[in-house]
């Protein structure tokens, strides 16, 4: 029962960012912002063809390679922690990864380009620069979690 739970929940955050993608579409790129309650962060429709940061723009094929890979190893660990007793923590972490992990990639797979949509305003110019996504979101949850559940103590 648990196997299949933690599944589902990988499986919701992928629909739930995939959902939120598909109506970011329906907005034109480069068509303005569209501000988020207290002024912190905006709506903006970007098309990434790279990495973060756009980065690597015009390698989508090797993006595509390497991301499935870590991808793919991220699914792996996924299913040996649903194995593993006592590793809650690590086994939430590991869905919130692979929910994410596995949006962008379906996103670069199908459209060609990751969809990113919430820029912050922030005193970093560095961050400021930056578009994310919900699965960007879920990815960081994971792997926090992740790293939190790696303490050594029992976590069921």
């Amino acid at each position: 029962m648990k196997k299949i739970f933690f599944a589902g929940m990988a499986l919701a955050l992928f629909q739930a960012d995939q959902a939120v993608k598909r109506e970011i579409e329906e907005l034109s790129e480069g068509g303005g912002e569209y501000p988020l309650s207290g002024g912190f962060a905006d709506i903006e429709r970007l098309h990434n063809y790279g990495l973060a940061g756009s980065r690597w723009v015009g390698h989508m094929t090797e993006i595509v390679q390497g991301t499935a890979l870590v991808t793919a190893c991220d699914v792996g660990m996924f299913i040996r922690l649903l194995t593993m007793p006592g590793q809650l923590v690590r086994t939430v972490g590991a869905a919130f990864l692979t929910g994410g992990a596995l949006s962008n990639l379906y996103d670069r797979c199908r459209r060609g380009y990751v969809v990113d949509y919430i820029r912050f305003h922030t005193p970093f110019k560095c961050l400021n620069r930056l578009v994310f996504n919900l699965a960007d979101f879920f990815i960081f949850i994971g792997t926090v979690l992740i790293c939190a559940g790696n303490g050594g103590h029992s976590q069921s």
